[in-house]
């Protein structure tokens, strides 16, 4: 298992402290915690012998904002991609055994995937209509990857009204 280095590791709660990491080429590190992934920029993790402890902040994603995550072996590149389809993945080259992280990602993410559908548009759009599990309990989500017209946001609407419909959302 790829930890991270002790510099980042104390700028996470203690708890979170032994959760799996991953190290991007570019120099930035994630970690898949209880709580959220943890991803500390390029930054932060350049001169680590120098970083005096608990020196860098992470950004914490918490996990109904992830759609999937991806490691392709033969190119070593992973790939994270957000339930808003406008918003880039993040992605890069990784360093490391991601086994591990790679586990505890899918297993935090499809914890908080209650249910999804999906439906094109005559125009070719995807619409996607999530109900995701928070701290606050469940919320549903709708994202589409292009433009919706006034037919195809109808079909939307009903899409979202369908899953949550089933599992009991008002």
């Amino acid at each position: 298992m790829t930890t991270l280095p002790d510099s980042l590791s104390s700028a996470l709660p203690t708890r979170e402290r032994r959760s799996p990491g991953l190290k991007l080429e570019d120099g930035r590190w994630m970690a898949a915690a209880k709580s959220g992934l943890y991803v500390f920029g390029a930054e932060a993790s350049s001169n680590e012998s120098e970083k005096s402890k608990g020196d860098a902040t992470p950004q914490l994603f918490p996990w109904y904002d992830v759609a999937r995550a991806r490691w392709e072996a033969e190119g070593e590149l992973f790939a994270l991609e957000w339930v808003d389809p406008a918003r880039a993945a993040l992605a890069g080259r990784s360093q490391g055994d991601p086994d591990e992280f790679m586990r505890q990602v899918s297993e935090y993410v499809n914890r908080s995937i209650v249910m999804f559908a999906q439906a094109d548009t005559d125009a070719g759009t995807t619409i996607t209509a999530w109900v995701r599990r928070g701290p606050d309990g469940l919320f549903s989500i709708l994202t589409a990857d292009g433009p919706l017209d006034a037919a195809a946001q109808r079909q939307a609407d009903a899409l979202e009204a369908s899953v949550r419909d089933a599992v009991g959302l008002d």
